[in-house]
C-alpha cells in the first residue's frame, strides 16, 4: 500500500501542479507578480483538482470493495469536487472569452479549498483502493 501511495502522491499530485509551478517560475523571471492570487485567476487549478479525484476515482472503481461505506464517501467527495471543479473552470474560462469580471478572490479561495478536499478524498479512494 505505501508504494500505492508515493506513486499517487508523485504522479498524481505533484506532477499535476507542475504547470501550475512552471507558470509561477515564468513570472518570476519576467518580472511579474508571483502572488497566488494572480497564478489562479484563471481557474487552472479547478482543472488539475479534477485530473486528481478523476483519477483516483479510476483507482477506486478498480479496488476491492472490503470497506464500501468509507469508499462511497470518498468516492462520492470526489465525484462531487470533480463535477464543482469542472463546471467552475468552465465558467470562469467562459467570463474571461467574454471579457467579464470575475471576482478573483472567490476564485482564489474556492480552487484552494477544492484542490485541498480533492486531494485528501483522493487519498482515501487510493487507500481503500488497496485495502
Amino acid at each position: 500500500m505505501l508504494r500505492k501511495i508515493i506513486q499517487w502522491i508523485i504522479f498524481g499530485v505533484v506532477l499535476a501542479i507542475v504547470p501550475l509551478v512552471v507558470a509561477l517560475l515564468i513570472r518570476a523571471t519576467r518580472g511579474q507578480s508571483t502572488e497566488l492570487v494572480d497564478l489562479l485567476r484563471n481557474g487552472e487549478l479547478f482543472l488539475v483538482t479534477a485530473g486528481i479525484v478523476g483519477a483516483a476515482i479510476g483507482d477506486l472503481l478498480g479496488g476491492n470493495r472490503t470497506q464500501p461505506i468509507f469508499e462511497l464517501f470518498s468516492g462520492g467527495a470526489c465525484v462531487l469536487i470533480l463535477v464543482v471543479s469542472s463546471i467552475l473552470y468552465a465558467d470562469v474560462s467562459a467570463a474571461h472569452a467574454s471579457q467579464q469580471t470575475v471576482n478573483i478572490a472567490v476564485i482564489e479561495r474556492s480552487s484552494l479549498w477544492l484542490f485541498s478536499g480533492g486531494v485528501v478524498s483522493s487519498f482515501f479512494c487510493v487507500v481503500f483502493s488497496e485495502l
